[in-house]
């Protein structure tokens, strides 16, 4: 039997689930975690230990500082990272938490409340986070049935009093809404939020399968009848996070122009009825005593390619400097001086892409090469030749 991570508090919740794996014989390592926040803070943590004490179970506790932030959202943060620390610890793949029927529904009303886009609203049995499994056992239970499954048991719990108080919008929804339900209102939200989330899954499916034959096509995004949950989810796919449907409402109706919008630290543009969205660039500056056939990480340099990928050099022209392209960059070509952003508009290069830009600068501080335009008049030789480019921009 492999061995499995139960997240206990002290809790009824969690010290019900920690009795009932206990009793089905499960090989069990507990996780405590002790954000020393409240007075009764280490009784909690006496509660957990001597339990498993008493049982011969291992216990591994966490004491974390919090020193700025949300502290919910911090808490959680510390919270799951310890409980894979632990896990790893002992090559155990399952972590039980000790969530139940109120906690489905306070979520579910919570993600309402703030208009929340989510993968899945309420709470799932089962989910996969960073390649262990959790599973929480106790969704058909309320908080006060575990309450009385300790009490019948003679399982020792303690009580959060700062779950009494209304500090937290969380609370206000337990307090105001969840503990005035009975039984049956709370299995009639239950089910409600499944059919919601059957519903919502047939949806997220036919959105990804828009996405697989997408071709960047702005209008044919915009046209969709969720238009605004089509754009979360092609920005979800990098971000990894959703955003409100009021922000993706706004995002739609500027996305009917040509538009340059920064989202964190990403750029989405709309650009010739195409949508572009990449990260933010970085600096890039590389000096070069002798160029080679090389693959950096920004560009490449290879003995073969076409004819405006290619430009020479020789010893004057050391040490190179490969760089971001700059607001007064010009190049010397043939017919005159070229502006480089005079070349961006006339071949019509989408904004973020003219961020990545970069150009081969020689000793002397001349641009000599610009990717797409070619190289300056005095660098187009038959001798070596290099052929330049930039990585990512296909």
């Amino acid at each position: 039997m492999s061995k499995c991570v139960v997240a206990c508090s002290g809790g009824p919740d969690s010290m019900a689930l920690l009795d009932q794996l206990n009793k089905q014989g499960k090989d069990i390592v507990v996780a405590h975690v002790n954000y020393k926040h409240r007075d009764t803070a280490d009784r909690d943590e006496n509660i957990v230990k001597d339990y498993c004490e008493k049982y011969d179970i291992p216990v591994r506790v966490c004491y974390p500082v919090h020193e700025k932030g949300n502290f919910q959202a911090w808490a959680r943060d510390v919270r799951y990272a310890f409980f894979e620390e632990v896990a790893d610890a002992f090559d155990a793949k399952i972590l039980y938490v000790a969530h139940q029927m109120d906690d489905v529904i306070e979520t579910y009303l919570f993600q309402k409340n703030r208009n929340m886009i989510c993968d899945w609203y309420g709470l799932k049995e089962k989910s996969i986070r960073q390649g262990y499994q959790i599973i929480r056992p106790l969704l058909n239970f309320t908080k006060s049935e575990l309450q009385q499954y300790c009490n019948e048991n003679g399982v020792s719990f303690g009580i959060d009093e700062s779950n009494l108080t209304n500090h937290y919008t969380r609370n206000v929804i337990r307090h105001t809404q969840i503990e005035k339900m009975s039984r049956d209102e709370k299995e009639a939200w239950i089910l409600k939020i499944q059919n919601e989330n059957e519903v919502w899954q047939i949806k997220r499916k036919a959105i990804e399968e828009f996405f697989k034959d997408w071709n960047k096509d702005v209008d044919s995004l915009l046209d969709q009848e969720d238009a605004w949950l089509y754009l979360d989810t092609f920005l979800f796919h990098s971000l990894h996070h959703h955003f409100s449907k009021k922000y993706m409402e706004e995002l739609c109706v500027q996305l009917k122009r040509n538009v340059l919008i920064e989202i964190e630290n990403y750029l989405l543009e709309r650009h010739g009825g195409k949508l572009y969205f990449m990260p933010s660039p970085k600096d890039v500056y590389y000096k070069l005593d002798e160029l080679e056939f090389k693959d950096y990480a920004d560009f490449v340099v290879k003995n073969e390619g076409k004819t405006i990928e290619m430009f020479s050099v020789d010893a004057s022209d050391f040490p190179l400097v490969i760089r971001r392209v700059r607001a007064n960059d010009t190049i010397q070509m043939r017919f005159g001086n070229k502006n480089v952003h005079r070349f961006f508009v006339d071949r019509k290069i989408s904004k973020i892409y003219r961020k990545y830009w970069l150009v081969v600068e020689n000793n002397v501080g001349n641009v000599i090469f610009v990717p797409g335009l070619g190289c300056d008049v005095g660098h187009y030789s038959q001798n070596q030749q290099f052929y330049f480019k930039i990585n990512g921009l296909d």
